[in-house]
Parts: C-alpha cells; sequence; structure tokens
C-alpha cells in the first residue's frame, strides 16, 4: 500500500492522532506511515466513520434509493417516496425461509418493490441514484454478475454502496480467503445458486460469530471431519432437490476486496470502480466501500 490508498481510505492524520493518543508525538508524515504499517492492521479509527450510522449516513436521501435484501432490518428510511427493495423472495416467502430463526423477526420483514429471480434484473425499470447492499455480496453465486446487475441500475453519477463481513472476525475465520481465481471461476460457471462446495464449507468449517473475541485471537474450535460426516447426506440430498441454499460463497476482507476490484477493472469485467473503503475497526465484524461507475473500462463477455 502506498499514499494513494489513503486517499482511497479517506485517512484524516488529525483524527488519528487525537484518538490515538500514544502517536500524540507524531507527525503528519509517520502518522502516515505509522496507519499504513500497522494502524490498518490493528483496526485504529482514522476518520469521522465510527459505525455502520456513520456509513450508512453518507447515502444521499434526495434521490432514488435501493436496498438490497433488507429482510426484518431495512437500513435506510423505507418510509420514503425515493425507498425501493429489492429481494430473491417475496414477503411470504422470506417469513417461511426464516420461520425456525429466531434471530429474524418475522413481523418485521417487509415487502421488496421487486423480486429477482435467476439473476435477471431486466423487468427493474427505475435506475437509482444510490443502491446500498448490507452482507450481501458475499452470499452471491457469482460476484461479478451481481456488480454488473448492480451498475445497471444505476444513473451516471450514482454510487454502490456496500457493507462487507470482515471474514477474519466472523463465522467464517476458518474458511480461506476469496481470490480473484476463485471470482472468476465463479463467473464461468455461470451458477445460479451456491454450489454445493460452498454449502458444505459453510457448515463444516463454521465458528462463532464474536468479533471481540476473533480481535482477541479466540477463534473457537471446530471439527470439520465430523461436521462433514453429519451434514452431507442431508445437505446433499436438499441440493439434489434443486433448492436454493443459502450461504456465504464468498470470504473477503478489505485487502482482498479491494484487489478483487482492482483485477475485475484490469479484465474489464466490470465498470464499477473503488471509490472508497473504510477498513474493519477494533472490535467490529465489517468492512464498508463505496464503488462508483467508471467509463474508461468497456466490459468484455
Amino acid at each position: 500500500m502506498d499514499n494513494s490508498y489513503l486517499t482511497l481510505c479517506d485517512f484524516d492524520a488529525t483524527t488519528y492522532k487525537n484518538v490515538n493518543t500514544d502517536l500524540a508525538t507524531l507527525d503528519k508524515e509517520s502518522l502516515k506511515n505509522h496507519f499504513l504499517a500497522h494502524g490498518i492492521s490493528e483496526g485504529r479509527l482514522y476518520n469521522h466513520i465510527k459505525s455502520r450510522k456513520d456509513f450508512v449516513d453518507l447515502i444521499p436521501t434526495e434521490g432514488k434509493m435501493l436496498e438490497i435484501g433488507p429482510l426484518d432490518n431495512p437500513q435506510l428510511d423505507f418510509d420514503s417516496p425515493n425507498y425501493f427493495s429489492l429481494d430473491v423472495f417475496n414477503k411470504a416467502q422470506l417469513i417461511e425461509n426464516y420461520k425456525t430463526d429466531p434471530s429474524v423477526k418475522k413481523e418485521n420483514i417487509i415487502e421488496p418493490t421487486y423480486v429477482i429471480q435467476n439473476n435477471d434484473y431486466t423487468h427493474i425499470t427505475e435506475t437509482f441514484n444510490s443502491v446500498f447492499s448490507s452482507h450481501s455480496i458475499e452470499h452471491m453465486p457469482c460476484v461479478v454478475t451481481f456488480l454488473n446487475n448492480l451498475e445497471g441500475l444505476l444513473q451516471p453519477d450514482g454510487c454502490v454502496y456496500i457493507i462487507i463481513p470482515d471474514k477474519r472476525y466472523c463465522f467464517d475465520y476458518f474458511r480461506k480467503e476469496t481470490d480473484i481465481f476463485d471470482v472468476l471461476q465463479l463467473y464461468y460457471e455461470k451458477n445460479g445458486r451456491p454450489r454445493l462446495t460452498d454449502v458444505l464449507r459453510q457448515v463444516t468449517l463454521i465458528t462463532h460469530n464474536d468479533a471481540a473475541a476473533h480481535w482477541n485471537g479466540e477463534h473457537g474450535t471446530i471439527h470439520p471431519e465430523q461436521k462433514l460426516q453429519q451434514n452431507y447426506q442431508p445437505v446433499l440430498e436438499r441440493y439434489k432437490s434443486g433448492v436454493y441454499i443459502d450461504t456465504h460463497v464468498s470470504c473477503f476482507t478489505p485487502e482482498t476486496f479491494t484487489q478483487i476490484i482492482r483485477q475485475l477493472n484490469s479484465l474489464n469485467l466490470i465498470r464499477l470502480e473503488l471509490h472508497k473503503m473504510y477498513h474493519t475497526l477494533r472490535g467490529g465484524l465489517e468492512f464498508y466501500a463505496i464503488l462508483k461507475l467508471s467509463g474508461h473500462n468497456q466490459k468484455k463477455n
């Protein structure tokens, strides 16, 4: 990482110095160097984005807003005439899907404005100033297809705002980080649902979701061989039935996500470029990114 990365991250030396009192004697250049060498990995606060709310507050409300998969907890103002939402299931199906999940408040599930199937966004006639996606991209059978679909929904000057779980601090800790080769393979496979391998990795390698514990190096214990023995046959039967089994397909960190987006740009597979990146802060389990449309690249098929 070089100094250009500081602009991408909205690094503010004054904030970095004031909130990290052990750095009080450092000059501006030393603060930059410390952030790049240590601050990112240590999860230090470095600008005004202290929380998910701060990030969501960056989203303008005067233009049309589309929220991907709000389920029972929409983050944007769903009472606004500018609010629209999208999911792969309607409200009744969502309630049925989550009927045994106590963490989902079924009474708060909203009816999506648009229900899409087989990644077909063509019936969405609106374009949006802002598209917001929270903990969705990691579920997508194909990252490239997802991003290109979102691009097609944007107004020319619009932005995509994404919240992504950091695999190092959530239940994905023991799973391999997704790299560009994984993303390219998924793109050329053209899957319409998570693969059997994705589901099996999820159920066999899952650990706890306590971000603070992960930051302290307490990642839990897993028993993948035992879990595979227990889950292989029932998962296989469900998968063979053709049912859509929701799971994490991709596992990102801020660094790998940044690399993947830039590599997809260089391969001309997407035109959305990384505009801002807000790293995972200590004690948290998610990071934030803003993507904007670039007119410089022409996508390949």
